[in-house]
């Protein structure tokens, strides 16, 4: 039987015959470009005008094979476009060059590139309108087309086709723009990475964006960035091949680095402290030998111990203020330099936000495939969310304290919106004899309130001088510090502040009320302007951190579980936080804010951050990100202020949910409208953890840490038995890790004084070492007048007494409890010594000095080593420059250690 065809069969036929040929012809042209290009023996014979028409003509080619027949040949014209058209050259071109770029060879490739881009360009638009594609808040140049081609009779598959096709442009964009970096390596990077970032969020479920992402940042903080991208793309459902190879080359590297790292001997009579970048570049290279450990499942003895090193770097790095140039308001944008192995002065948000997701990352690897080094991973983790949520409440009390309280309404509120995100969004009705104690507590708390105001307005920012009357603190206060965590003491009371030197005095302006609790901070961020605590919360950029482990800890909650039965501080801290920045998002006088709250509280769970749009894809976090509309910022025009009214929303939120795990011990005190923690270590608690600690030591330094459930394992019993024998030992590392710190806070240096007194050496020549016993905040660092003068005298011939003096102010008008002046009162003259009649100017100094230092340890008496006089003149120890006069055996006679300022510090260091 003679078969018939249609008219679309014919017309089918036809095309497929059309694209065979135009295939052919493809082929053709590829083999005659590839011989011109193998015939080249410099740049310039690459952009011959014959070359180029070819060139171009081949690029029209293939676009016509592309869109004549996109699922046969959709993808081998792509292919064939990239590679013969444009990478080809570029390629070629960077294998004859010279030593350098000529200008001619510099304006040939450049053009090369450009119209490479174009032509990308060009291509997007034109599959957008072929296939009806919707790039809304996808891709930022996508064009808008009144006239819509009808898609009715269009192939499902050629639409998918064409939907990969268009991410695989934007990758191709980005590495023509990466391309150019080569022959401008001054040039910033932003467009490679705008087009590598829209192709990832178009597609997150592709992992080759984060490799050449990977590839731009590759000495980018010590390598951290690189790490990141390269983990983000293992971590996608389609990853990129040579991504593995890539990252084992930088662990190889780092651990190269770590081999050459100076030992640190703590011992040594002369310390040479490395600068902060120095630190930060070590703490990042031990942060990812163990990443680099976890992540692909090594058997290392004594990783425990790295993972402490690698914590108390961390603290000590997070010290580190920020530059002139804060940057505290940027987001986490993947954007870097290719300086090479550039690496910051501090650990910024964008550095701690990368940190922080691969932990998360390996966490992820470990739990798929079952690992014992899982609950090690998530011990530190949590160590790092303890320290970063110290860090920003540190940061939030610091601002809160220094800010005054404004005039307020006589029908006074106290802010929050926990009341609301408790109940729903919804006001519930009250009772007459609850709305009697309502008003009755609201009076009480505003009465007081106007009192604490009337102190503090009581407070001069003026001179003061000697003949003026100072109100004095308690210095039995002060000696807390040898018994009171830093936990307890952290930001509670507001330091006096230097207003300036007059006549080489220091003059303070000292705040009444210096006996704050954690609750009188709350009353006064719940009593403060709603505008001033947004702009202090907004400035906390790392509270997206914050936030991005919250969510983790939401969708895991057996680890919060054993957060509540064995790590309770970290509880504490967290509920501290919340109550920190609980405000009152209703106020209507908001500046900035145009978001209705009952629309952010109702619709919480589907509005996504700029945190939540970086980690688009990530597995640990899918559960959280499933419901979220990821075009609600851009369409509603989301500003900074108003997505950091969003991130409160979302933060309060999560403790709401603690408050429903019976462990966490975390319930609402509807009275005080705050979050309260009812769990207290008790001396029992402390046994155990101690005990925890030296097991857990014991195993892990032998290398013999294995899950203690030693039988094999059971079907019926691995998701219930051997998870919650895995939060034990979380429970335990995390202890042991809290122990240790406790220790070598208040343990391991209990034979240290807790007063240090300075002369003017110590500052003038050692202020590194100034700077981090007091950011330390493990001693009262006090500067006595008698220093103040003699800094006032050298200023004229020393620079560095210049630099002393003016850091001495800055410190003492922000104020600091671990960092003040002496008071004119803190002096007492030394028993059983006689005057010199004659007193050099150096030697009257030392004699001032050493009263205040009698004057502290007096009023300790009984106590031994209360203080210790830090000089930096080595001389002064071998009575090298006074003959006649002994400062040791004066220090001596009046019960005062003295001790050269590096000798301290390398002991304190060592512990």
């Amino acid at each position: 039987m003679k078969k018939t065809y249609t008219s679309t069969d014919i017309h089918q036929k036809q095309g497929q015959e059309l694209s065979k040929k135009l295939y052919r012809t493809i082929s053709e042209q590829a083999k005659r470009l590839d011989d011109a290009r193998s015939c080249a023996r410099n740049i310039g014979d690459l952009f011959t005008p014959n070359l180029q028409i070819q060139r171009r003509k081949f690029c029209e080619y293939c676009e016509r094979l592309i869109f004549s027949d996109p699922v046969l040949y959709g993808r081998k014209g792509e292919e064939l476009l990239w590679r013969k058209g444009y990478y080809d050259v570029v390629s070629t071109a960077k294998k004859i060059k010279k030593k350098e770029y000529l200008p001619e060879e510099i304006s040939n490739i450049q053009s090369h590139i450009n119209a490479g881009i174009g032509f990308y360009h060009h291509l997007i638009s034109k599959l957008q309108y072929e296939f009806n594609l919707d790039f809304k808040n996808a891709i930022d140049f996508a064009i808008l087309h009144e006239e819509k081609k009808d898609s009715s009779d269009i192939n499902s598959e050629a639409i998918d086709w064409a939907r990969q096709s268009v991410h695989q442009c934007l990758i191709y964009l980005g590495d023509l723009n990466r391309y150019k970096l080569e022959i401008y390596p001054n040039w910033e990077p932003t467009l490679a990475i705008r087009y590598y970032l829209q192709a990832i969020s178009y597609k997150p479920e592709y992992g080759m964006p984060h490799n050449q992402m990977g590839t731009l940042a590759m000495n980018q903080n010590h390598f951290l960035d690189a790490v990141y991208h390269y983990m983000r793309c293992l971590a996608c459902k389609f990853t990129f091949e040579g991504t593995t190879n890539n990252l084992h080359s930088l662990f190889d590297k780092n651990s190269k680095f770590i081999e050459q790292l100076p030992d640190e001997n703590q011992s040594a009579d002369c310390i040479i402290e490395p600068g902060k970048s120095e630190n930060i570049k070590r703490f990042l290279a031990r942060f990812l030998l163990l990443i680099d450990i976890w992540y692909f499942n090594k058997k290392v003895t004594k990783v425990y111990s790295l993972c402490h090193q690698t914590y108390k770097d961390l603290e000590e790095c997070l010290l580190y203020s920020k530059p002139t140039s804060s940057e505290s308001g940027d987001t986490p944008i993947d954007v870097e330099s290719i300086e090479t192995d550039s690496v910051p002065s501090y650990l910024n948000n964008e550095t701690l936000f990368k940190i922080i997701v691969i932990c998360l990352l390996c966490i992820s690897k470990l739990r798929s495939i079952n690992s014992p080094q899982l609950s090690t991973v998530i011990a530190f983790t949590l160590a790092i969310y303890s320290q970063l949520i110290q860090n920003i409440t540190g940061h939030i009390q610091e601002s809160v304290l220094n800010y005054p309280l404004t005039e307020r309404t006589k029908n006074f509120k106290v802010n929050g919106i926990l009341k609301d995100l408790m109940n729903g969004g919804k006001k519930r009705s009250k009772s007459k004899l609850r709305r009697r104690k309502a008003l009755k507590i609201e009076s009480d708390e505003e009465s007081e309130a106007s009192e604490n105001e009337d102190e503090c307005s009581s407070s001069d920012d003026s001179f003061i001088s000697d003949n003026e009357d100072v109100l004095a603190e308690s210095s039995d206060e002060e000696v807390e510090i040898m018994k009171i965590s830093d936990e307890s003491i952290c930001g509670t009371q507001k330091e006096p502040h230097l207003n300036g030197l007059q006549n080489g005095i220091i003059a303070e302006s000292i705040t009444p009320d210096e006996n704050k609790t954690k609750d009188d901070i709350i009353k006064k961020v719940q009593m403060m302007d709603v505008n001033d605590m947004l702009e202090i919360i907004t400035e906390e950029a790392t509270l997206q951190s914050i936030k991005v482990l919250n969510d983790w800890l939401k969708h895991d909650p057996e680890v919060l579980k054993s957060c509540g039965t064995n790590t309770r501080s970290l509880i504490r801290q967290i509920t501290y936080l919340l109550n920190l920045i609980n405000i009152n998002l209703s106020n209507p006088k908001m500046i900035g804010v145009n978001l209705k709250l009952s629309e952010i509280i109702n619709k919480q769970n589907k509005l996504p951050l700029s945190e939540d749009v970086i980690l688009k894809g990530v597995e640990i976090l899918g559960e959280v990100h499933k419901d979220l509309e990821w075009n609600y910022i851009q369409v509603k025009g989301v500003s900074v202020r108003e997505e950091a009214v969003i991130r409160i929303v979302k933060l309060i939120s999560f403790g709401k949910f603690l408050t429903t795990i019976q462990e966490t011990g975390v319930h609402f005190d509807e009275v005080k409208n705050m979050f309260v923690c009812n769990m207290d270590e008790t001396e029992d608690d402390k046994i155990s953890t101690a005990i925890m600690e030296e097991l857990e030591l014991q195993e892990v330094e032998s290398g013999t840490f294995i899950d203690k459930s030693s039988h094999p394992p059971d079907d019926n019993h691995e998701s219930k038995g051997g998870q919650l024998t895995k939060m034990k030992h979380m429970g335990q590392l995390w202890l042991a890790a809290e122990v240790r710190a406790l220790e070598s806070r208040v343990g391991g240096k209990a034979a240290l004084s807790p007063y240090l007194v300075l002369d003017a050496d110590a500052l003038i020549k050692y202020t590194f070492m100034v700077k981090h016993l007091v950011h330390s905040r493990k001693f009262i660092v006090l500067v006595p007048t008698a220093v103040v003068s003699a800094l006032d005298d050298l200023k004229r011939e020393k620079i560095e007494a210049r630099d002393a003096i003016r850091w001495l102010e800055s410190q003492f008008h922000r104020g600091n409890r671990f960092f003040r002046a002496q008071r004119p009162q803190e002096r007492a003259p030394i028993p059983f010594i006689k005057y010199p009649k004659k007193k050099d100017k150096e030697m009257h100094i030392y004699i001032q000095i050493i009263e205040c230092c009698h004057y502290l340890a007096e009023q300790q008496k009984g106590a031994s080593n209360v203080v210790t006089l830090l000089i930096g003149n080595q001389n002064v120890l071998s009575n090298g420059e006074n003959k006649e006069f002994s400062y040791v055996g004066l220090a001596q006679s009046a019960g005062i250690a003295i001790e050269s300022i590096t000798n301290f510090y390398g002991k304190w260091k060592k512990k």
